[in-house]
C-alpha cells in the first residue's frame, strides 16, 4: 500500500476528488485551510500573504499509483506551475 499526500490550491478541489475517484481510491481525508511556505511563496490566509491550500491524504494500492500520476498530470498548468500543487507517494502500513 501507498500513502498519497496531495497538497493543492483550494481551487483544484474538484480536480483532486475526480482523480481519486477515477483511479478507484475509495476513501480519503481532506485537511482544509492549510498555511505554509513553498515554491509559490508564503500562503498564510491573511491580507499580507493571501491564499490557503488543502491537503488530501489517501491510502491506495500499489497498482493505483501510476494511474493516479497519469490522471493528475492532466491537471491544468495554472495549478501545477503557478499555484500550489504537489503530490507525494510513500510506503504505508496500517497498524490499527
Amino acid at each position: 500500500m501507498k500513502l498519497a499526500i496531495i497538497i493543492y490550491d483550494t481551487g483544484a478541489e474538484s480536480l483532486v476528488e475526480e482523480a481519486l475517484e477515477e483511479v478507484g481510491a475509495s476513501a480519503w481525508t481532506r485537511v482544509t485551510d492549510v498555511v505554509g511556505k513553498g515554491r509559490t511563496g508564503l500562503r498564510m490566509g491573511d491580507p499580507v500573504f493571501p491564499g490557503v491550500n488543502n491537503v488530501m491524504l489517501c491510502v491506495i494500492e500499489d497498482e493505483q499509483v501510476e494511474p493516479l500520476r497519469q490522471r493528475l498530470l492532466s491537471v491544468p498548468d495554472e495549478f501545477i506551475k503557478q499555484l500550489a500543487f504537489r503530490v507525494f507517494i510513500s510506503d504505508c502500513e496500517v497498524l490499527v
